[in-house]
Parts: C-alpha cells; structure tokens; sequence
C-alpha cells in the first residue's frame, strides 16, 4: 500500500485520510498537516497515528517518503533523472557534521579492532562491498566480499572466528530481505555490523552496531536500481583512512609527507 510493501491494519478513519491521499497526492505532498485535517474532516492526531502505521515519526516523514513514491509512479519505465550534482554534494558535505565523524571514527575502530573484515552487498550495492573489500586490503588489512548471501550460506564458525569478525553492509534501502536475514545469523553471534545505506530508518541501519547513512534520491528503471552511490563510496573511503590511521600511523605522516612536496 503506497510505499509499504504490505497492507497496514486501517481504521474507518485511516480509510478517510487515505482516500483522500491518493485521489490528490500531487497536491497532498504540498499540504501541511492542517490542510490535510480540514480536508478530511480528521484530527492532525488522527493523521499522526495514520503516519505511524506507515511506518513514519509523523506527517514531515510521511510527506518525504510520499513524494519520492508518487515521483517513481509518474516516472516508471522512463528513463531516470539525470544525476544531481548538487545532491550528491549535499551528502557528502552532510558527512562532516561533528556527529557523523564520530560515527565514523566508531566505525574506524569497528574495523582495526577485528582482524576479520567482511563486506556483504547483494544487487547493485555488490559493486560497492567488493571495492570496499579491496580498498580496505589494499590500505589496511586482507578483507573479502560477500556479494550474493543468498548462496554463500552461514558456517557454524568457532566462536573464536566470530569474536575476530567485523561485517559492513551496503545496502541502498537498508530493507533487502536476504542481507536482513544473513545479519541476524551474524547478530546471534554478536557479530558486530556496520550499516552503509541511503536510509537511517531502515531495518538493517536500526539492527547494525554503526550506521553510516546518506540521503540521495532513489532512481529505479522498471525494478533496475540507479540510485547513485558516490556517497556510499565516499564514505568507505573515509572510514576506511581512518582504519589506516589506527592500523598504520606511520605510513599516514609518509603519506602526507609525500603530499607536501608536491
């Protein structure tokens, strides 16, 4: 139902403020959440526990994953938007708010305190695991890729195996049936797992030890994602240099020692 990928239990009210969504969503993802009271005869309580059931904190939420829902609709089986640069600019500069550095610098430690690294992308976010998986190699210590959960099926490790483990999951709506059920075999484990995804809220942001995430606007072709991942990257990136630093803080002041000269 709308964005829901299942049918939410709805009161006769609940009825009333949904008809009237979608017999005008181009005009209800303008409306403050009085408008929409007015129109439907229903208390802005009301509307706040019909947000809830659609799995939204309130209407502002409501209103953000409405219109991205409504965009897709109009737009299905054409080709996506053009990338917008500003956007992707936009996340990353969210990624040097004081806050998000510390999640990232959690994260950092995540990593250099576990000798085992696993990166997990299914779909798309694939691409995304297995350049993590190199750069992290390349940079700090052996990892690897798990790219399709679905056939790389949990080993019953010794427990010594999972304690040495750290798992990064990248994931662009954080809801990917498959990866959710490959982290909860890690998470009975305690495995600790790091979330990269396009949505805070999403399931596997909310079951991961760290979420690292970024907001761009999810594009899709006829169920193909194209949902740009420079963000995600980015952040991999990032995490990653500061793995080094703990790892190797010796070849950080060569590193930069070399950039001086140039």
């Amino acid at each position: 139902m709308l964005f829901l990928n299942y049918t939410p239990d709805l009161t006769e009210t609940d009825m009333t403020i949904y008809r009237e969504i979608v017999k005008d969503m181009d005009a209800v993802v303008y409306m403050r959440i009085r408008d929409l009271a007015e129109t439907t005869y229903c208390s802005t309580a009301s509307i706040q526990r019909f947000c809830q059931k659609f799995d939204c904190s309130g209407w502002a939420e409501f209103k953000t994953k409405l219109r991205m829902y409504n965009n897709q609709s109009n737009h299905r089986g054409q080709l996506p938007n053009d990338i917008d640069g500003g956007e992707i600019t936009r996340s990353i500069a969210a990624c040097e708010d004081g806050q998000y550095q510390q999640a990232i610098d959690r994260a950092a430690h995540l990593l250099y305190e576990h000798s085992q690294v696993v990166w997990v992308g299914f779909g798309t976010s694939r691409i995304v695991a297995d350049y993590g998986a190199v750069t992290y190699s390349n940079s700090v210590n052996m990892s690897f890729a798990v790219t399709a959960p679905s056939t790389h099926p949990q080993i019953d490790y010794p427990e010594a195996v999972y304690k040495s483990m750290c798992v990064v999951i990248c994931s662009v709506s954080g809801e990917n049936r498959v990866v959710v059920g490959y982290m909860n075999e890690l998470l009975k484990h305690g495995v600790p797992i790091i979330a990269i995804t396009n949505s805070a809220n999403s399931t596997i942001a909310r079951l991961s030890t760290v979420a690292l995430a970024y907001y761009v606007t999810p594009q899709d072709l006829d169920g193909a994602n194209l949902t740009s991942q420079t963000p995600a990257i980015y952040i991999i990136e990032k995490m990653t240099r500061r793995a080094m630093m703990l790892a190797r803080p010796e070849n950080v002041r060569q590193l930069e020692d070399n950039t001086s000269y140039q």
